[in-house]
This record gives C-alpha cells, structure tokens and sequence, in this order.
C-alpha cells in the first residue's frame, strides 16, 4: 500500500479528502497550510489580510482590477456563500468513506511557511511514495516537491492545460464553456497547474446552467474519485503514465471579478426568462 501524505488547507471538504486517502493509502502526514486562507480569522485579521491582500493586488495588477476582484468576494460573500456551503457540505454528508485511521491519529504539521527548511526535512523523513493536494493557489518550493518518492499530485477544479490557475470552473461559466468543466488529477511541476496529466474528465452530475462555481469545483473532485482509486493502484505497480494531450490549448486564468460575476448573473436571470438554451453541451464525458 503507498505510503501517502496530504497538503492543503483545513476545512471540511480537504478532511474528507485525507479521511478518503486514508481508506486507500497508509496516510502518514497531513500538512495544513493557512498561506491560502486570506479570508480566515478574527475580524480584525480578515481587515488585515483584505487590505494586504488588495495592495498587494493593486501594484501587480493595478487599482482598477484589483478593486474589481475585491468587489468580486463581497458581492459572492452576501449573495452565494452561505448557499454554496450548504450545499458543499450537503455533497460532503453524503460522500461515504471508511478511513483505516481517525484523522486525529495521523501527524498533521502547520508550518508557519510552506518554505520552510523544516516542513522540507519532515515531510523527507517521512519516507513517502506519494503527497497529495486539493486546489491549492500558492507554489510549492521544490524541496516540498521532492520529498516525495513520486512528487506530489495536485486535484484541479478544472480541465489543464485549458483552464491553468484559480477559479477554472468559475472562468469556464463565464466562458460558456461548458466542455471545459471538470477535473484534472496532475503532477506538480515548476509552472503552476502545468505538470503531467494523469486522469482528466468532464463533470457528469452537475448543471453548469444553474450551479455555481464553488459547488462545481467541489462536486467535480468528488466525481474523480473513483478514477483516483484506479490510479493509486497503477502508481503502486509501476504502471501509472501521464496522459498526452498536444493539441490541447493552454490557458491561464487569475482572480474572478466583479464584472464577470455580474455578468454571468445577468446572463443565467435573461436565459431563464427567454427561455433561451444555453450554448455548449453540459453533461457530455470527455472520456
């Protein structure tokens, strides 16, 4: 059986993840990393992060789009969060695993810096095959890369290398490009999303006319694990190999904004009352 570790952040969709990777790997570490969770903490931490966050933002980007992506989460805080974590946690409810080990029993580690020397050394220490990670927006320094026997494999919200980087499945909704929603298990690399392919599919299960990107993402994930059970047993025998994709067009997608999300909103509101059809093929597998 792989001996397998877990890096992401601490929520309750990344548990069931470890808890999964527990009833078909010997789980021996998990890493929470807090580098993503900008929007976490007390209310004067979450003021600070925002305002961090935005200049940040702003001097990258510039002052318009960084204030269009700010406008993005509060728009998405007061009219879909509370909805999409419900339903979020309606899919965890009813997704049944059966870990070899309580959570609470496997080495969980919070470094303070995902670059920190000792993070590199313990998670070298544990001698594992294989790390896994679940959407993760920040970049993992090589020697956290390395510390693994086969490297770390990351589950994207999205088809690569069409929809590289954060929020594929909301971008691909604004897009209309309903083929292009899905998941993707690849090896991480030096280039963000960019690494080998291992499994890739379209998502089944889902309306992209009605849902929301958050729910997708998620929902998608769930919907690959079956797949991933397949290839955890191919990566134990030696036999696992990347998928070839060369025609494939490579995008790259940043932060969402306010305008796009408003957009899409406005778009759904005026299909449903025409009662347009929506462009694109929702629904249909890619495999």
């Amino acid at each position: 059986m792989l001996k397998t570790g877990f890096i992401g952040r601490d929520n309750e969709f990344n548990r069931l993840i470890c808890s999964w990777l527990s009833q078909h790997t010997d789980l021996e570490v998990i890493v929470w990393t807090s580098a993503m969770a900008w929007s976490k903490g007390t209310a004067l931490q979450r003021v600070r992060k925002t305002t961090r966050r935005f200049l940040q933002r702003a001097r990258k980007m510039g002052l318009p789009r960084a204030i269009n992506e700010i406008g993005f989460y509060a728009l998405y805080g007061v009219f879909l969060l509370r909805p999409e974590q419900e339903r979020l946690h309606e899919a965890v409810e009813e997704c049944e695993v059966h870990p070899r080990r309580r959570l609470e029993s496997i080495r969980q580690l919070r470094p303070g810096s995902i670059k920190s020397p000792e993070l590199a050394a313990a998670l070298k220490s544990a001698r594992l095959d294989a790390m896994f990670s679940m959407c993760i927006d920040v970049y993992l320094p090589q020697a956290v890369r390395d510390a693994a026997r086969h490297g770390i494999f990351l589950w994207h919200e999205g088809i690569t290398p069409e929809y590289r980087g954060v929020y594929s499945p909301f971008w691909a909704l604004v897009n209309e490009d309903y083929r292009n929603i899905g998941y993707t298990l690849l090896k991480v690399n030096d280039k963000l999303d960019a690494g080998d392919i291992y499994i890739q599919a379209r998502a089944l299960t889902l309306d992209p006319t009605r849902d929301w990107h958050t729910y997708i993402g998620h929902k998608a994930i769930l919907e690959s694990l079956p797949e991933v059970e397949i290839f955890l047993e191919q990566l134990e025998s030696g036999r696992a190999r990347p998928i070839a994709r060369p025609n494939a067009v490579d995008g790259f997608y940043s932060y969402p904004t306010a305008t796009a999300l408003l957009r899409l909103a406005f778009r759904r509101w005026k299909n449903r009352w025409l009662g347009v059809l929506p462009r694109g093929q929702p629904q249909v597998g890619i495999k």
